[in-house]
């Protein structure tokens, strides 16, 4: 099996765990802000009438946020189930169902103000960080935010999805970045850091069952 077949593997396993858990978590988190210090720091540094690209947009809770506060949101995500129920709970907003890995086939070199990627980077196996870096950085205008999170380690693995109970064990893809690793993308594509924040994931509904430490890094494209 080569490479490419595997990686296609690892995102299809997340697609389908997303599929598969998208009417609970809608119920749970359809319109609830987890970490709202992020949301509004973000915020400090968004244009009026801003165009944000949400990677990862599952069942709408940050189109809720950012919509009524009049920026121009699009999201985008793989789970057509993720995006049925975003529509019932939200009504039809702009979102694309595609794997984020695309994401520059729907957008033009600078025409964007900001992309939010919070909790879904980490299902992208390590070879496709350094990819979507790069579209990022090319469809974001210079001075453009991208906000992302990543969880702090090495390697991969396949983890339990504790919405799936028994039948979630080891089903869903998970990588893990090294800050370094990190530090030099951002280096590598003309990004500085301007915020970072990082916490301990311990609740009972964590993807992982050991803690482990999510960053959350807000950096500006510079040149």
């Amino acid at each position: 099996m080569d490479k490419n077949t595997i990686d296609s593997n690892k995102r299809d396993s997340v697609r389908k765990n997303y599929d598969l858990i998208a009417e609970q978590y809608g119920e749970d988190f359809g319109t609830y802000i987890e970490d709202l210090d992020i949301y509004e720091e973000f915020e400090k540094h968004l244009l009026d009438n801003a165009k944000i690209l949400d990677l990862g947009a599952g069942t709408g809770r940050t189109y809720s946020y950012f919509n009524a506060k009049g920026y121009q949101y699009i999201g985008l995500d793989f789970s057509k189930e993720m995006k049925n129920i975003a529509y019932i709970i939200h009504g039809e907003f702009p979102y694309i169902i595609d794997d984020m890995v695309n994401a520059k086939r729907h957008f033009t070199n600078d025409s964007l103000d900001a992309v939010f990627a919070v909790y879904s980077l980490f299902h992208l196996p390590n070879d496709n960080i350094k990819k979507l870096f790069s579209d990022v950085y090319d469809i974001l205008k210079i001075n453009g935010i991208f906000l992302f999170t990543y969880q702090i380690g090495q390697g991969e693995e396949m983890a339990d999805e504790p919405y799936l109970k028994e039948k979630g064990k080891n089903v869903l893809y998970m990588s893990y970045q090294s800050n370094e690793d990190i530090k030099n993308l951002l280096n590598q594509f003309y990004f500085e850091e301007i915020f970072r924040k990082e916490k301990v994931e311990t609740s009972d509904m964590a993807i992982n069952t050991n803690e482990i430490t999510t960053a959350f890094v807000l950096a500006k494209k510079i040149k």
